[in-house]
């Protein structure tokens, strides 16, 4: 599976013509300007925990959302505000490349397109604590292996004490063969299951 070339996210904006771009460090966002042949000089995250961005020529437009989840983790509520915040913030952005005033704009269609655009910074909010969380287990996982004593193998050891090659071993022959009274041979049993 071929890596994708950028580790930020693209939120859909529904009919409106704007890019909406969100990533959650400065390193990112400077891909994102790159990616789409910006040539502005700007930082993410130099005034706060969160930020919109929002670079138009008048014709086209990109909002750049960029999170410090490492700030912004205070807790759910805390975090729940802070993309409401910028969600909101970045409706605002999209109203105003249209041509339409934030304020005039219609009281359901703000909140439609704030409810989409809020679910979909919370699902990449999830997606990339749980990528981090992955990568922090690697990392830790790697460390433990590089101790001194190194890894430590455990092997289950069947009854017989030794590993077996299947779970399912061949019974052992018991009987050979039989012999009557007079011990004369009588017949060979053969091990069948």
């Amino acid at each position: 599976m071929k890596k994708p070339k950028y580790n930020y996210y693209h939120v859909d904006a529904g009919h409106f013509p704007v890019s909406i771009k969100l990533c959650f460090d400065n390193s990112e966002f400077q891909k994102i300007l790159k990616d789409h042949d910006i040539r502005v000089r700007a930082n993410a995250l130099e005034l706060g925990i969160a930020e919109t961005h929002v670079i138009s020529d008048g014709r086209e437009a990109i909002v750049i959302l960029v999170f410090d989840l490492a700030e912004c983790d205070q807790g759910e509520a805390y975090l729940a505000g802070t993309v409401a915040h910028e969600a909101t913030h970045c409706v605002s952005r999209v109203f105003e490349h249209i041509g339409e005033e934030p304020d005039y704009i219609g009281e359901e269609s703000r909140a439609y397109l704030t409810e989409h655009i809020v679910r979909q910074i919370t699902q990449a909010v999830i997606n990339e604590k749980e990528k981090r969380a992955r990568k922090t287990n690697r990392a830790a996982s790697s460390k433990k292996g590089e101790t001194s004593e190194g890894l430590v193998l455990q092997v289950d050891i069947d009854g017989d004490g030794g590993t077996g090659p299947d779970s399912h071993p061949e019974p052992k022959a018991t009987l050979g063969r039989a012999e009557d009274r007079k011990w004369r041979l009588v017949g060979t049993s053969k091990n069948r299951i």
